[in-house]
């Protein structure tokens, strides 16, 4: 019996689609592909206030959005603003700061932040995880300090909204309502993301740190 090569296969039926069946991959993808492009930012970058008595905001923040956040703590209700975040990485020996946290309380103070309103809890030096650190720091802080929390509003920038919202909800639990406060990037239009290579990256890498974040709780 001689060797053959229909012996090491067999005949299976292939169904491809026809032009109507790729026309309709297509337009779904190019579908798929606008809606992300579209709500991509809105879902990322949410601003979603609740009810709140501390004004928590990050501390890598840029100047500019830490004088929205002075605006955003005079326009509501809140009894002290609070800034949150790890070591620097550079410039601690000339600024004199050895946090983020620092430091933005510095800049707050020099743009005539009342003192008597502002706490200051700064994070752990991590290589990996920092808000979740500086969100367990915080609420490390508060409890310690005895403050009472009614509902806390956290202030971070654009697409970094939702992954610092999935990670204050799971810290905080069921310990008091979590808002979240968005503040829009300064380094590009926000509806016309995809245009910028800045924009174009921020939305990738906060896309994948948030799908990473919600599947893994990272740090836990």
């Amino acid at each position: 019996m001689g060797f053959s090569f229909r012996s090491l296969v067999r005949e299976r039926t292939i169904w491809l689609p026809n032009w109507k069946g790729w026309g309709l991959i297509i337009g779904i993808t190019l579908l798929a592909a606008y809606a992300s492009i579209k709500f991509a930012y809105p879902l990322l970058a949410p601003t979603q206030r609740v009810t709140a008595n501390i004004l928590i905001v990050e501390g890598w923040l840029p100047e500019y959005a830490l004088e929205a956040a002075i605006d955003e703590f005079k326009q509501h209700p809140y009894e002290l603003l609070l800034t949150s975040g790890g070591p620097l990485w550079e410039g601690h020996h000339a600024s004199g700061f050895h946090s983020y946290a620092e430091l933005a309380a510095q800049v707050l103070r020099s743009l005539d932040f009342k003192t008597n309103q502002l706490h200051v809890a700064p994070g752990p030096k991590v290589w990996k995880h920092r808000t979740f650190q500086s969100a367990l720091a915080t609420s490390q802080y508060l409890a310690a300090s005895k403050i009472e929390v009614t509902g806390i509003n956290v202030m971070t920038l654009g697409p970094h909204g939702r992954r610092t919202k999935i990670i204050y909800d799971r810290v905080f639990e069921s310990q008091c309502p979590v808002g979240i406060i968005a503040h829009p990037s300064s380094e590009y239009d926000k509806d016309r993301w995809g245009r910028t290579s800045e924009g174009t990256k921020h939305i990738l890498t906060e896309t994948m740190a948030a799908t990473y974040e919600w599947i893994f709780r990272s740090g836990r």
